[in-house]
């Protein structure tokens, strides 16, 4: 038997998380002075609609090393193939090897090197495979091989969260408010890469679809959001003739949308192999 772990940044959808009985660990968000577990303590909708009006941006963690522990230990005699956040961004790979090994549990695990649905997609590849009785090997390769193929874009509104959260220059934002740029950036291997800085919110949509149509044939398509559920609906219908599949459309984990702010849109998209 194998089990499918991973973490709450993946942004699976939760009927997916239960088809396949996929477990997730919750990240931690802290948050005028209490810690609160993504997804269990605190939903999305009411994260971000106390984000505007909070006096110090909230801070993120990864769960303790025995959060991890425990679950590792839950799956019994299973074979455990866990997949998590970029190491690059965060501990929370880390603390899943330091439970793996406190709970002697046999665990392959598995560097995302990404965020939001560019986890989730190699999780479901991975959670597919098991349920198609392929053996650990062929399971970490259907997620080894989806990593090599994700492609994962997002729009900001502001860069100023990104600035708070240490992962912008107070100057870089400071320009960037002034001149009303929209930072669009790229997630690789665990690097945030700027690929663009739009003058207006709408020129920057325009230019997400340019970029998931020049991937060519795609497999699967997400569009993830933060505060803006009917405009990620509209631009998923937008690229749906790209995708064999209708795109999902899913609202952005607390702890991703901490650091990208209200507003903000993203695309995670597999090319055919």
């Amino acid at each position: 038997m194998i089990r499918i772990v991973t973490d709450s940044t993946c942004d699976l959808p939760p009927d997916l998380v239960l088809r396949y009985g996929i477990l997730v660990v919750p990240a931690v968000l802290n948050m005028e002075g209490k810690s609160y577990r993504d997804g269990v303590d605190i939903s999305r909708a009411d994260y971000y609609a106390r984000l505007p009006g909070l006096k110090a941006l909230p801070t993120t963690a990864a769960p303790a090393t025995g959060e991890f522990e425990t679950v590792y230990r839950e799956c019994g005699d299973a074979e455990i193939v866990s997949i998590h956040l970029a190491s690059q961004l965060s501990a929370m790979f880390n603390a899943a090897r330091l439970g793996a090994e406190a709970s002697g549990a046999r665990v392959t695990l598995v560097d995302s090197g990404n965020v939001s649905m560019a986890i989730g997609w190699q999780v479901l590849a991975a959670a597919e495979a098991v349920a198609a009785g392929r053996p650990l090997a062929e399971v970490a390769a259907a997620a080894e091989s989806t990593r090599k193929r994700v492609k994962l874009f997002a729009l900001l509104d502001t860069i100023e969260f990104l600035r708070r959260g240490g992962r912008a220059s107070a100057f870089a934002a400071a320009l960037g408010e002034l001149l009303q740029i929209k930072p669009m950036l790229e997630v690789a291997e665990g690097s945030l890469i700027q690929l663009a800085k739009p003058r207006t919110h709408g020129k920057g949509v325009e230019k997400l679809v340019e970029l998931v149509q020049a991937l060519g044939p795609l497999e699967r398509l997400a569009v993830m959001y933060a505060t803006t559920p009917v405009e990620a609906k509209s631009l998923a219908d937008r690229l749906a003739p790209l995708s064999p599949r209708p795109p999902l459309v899913v609202e952005a984990t607390t702890v991703i949308g901490t650091h990208a702010g209200p507003g903000a849109l993203g695309v995670a998209a597999v090319k055919a192999m």
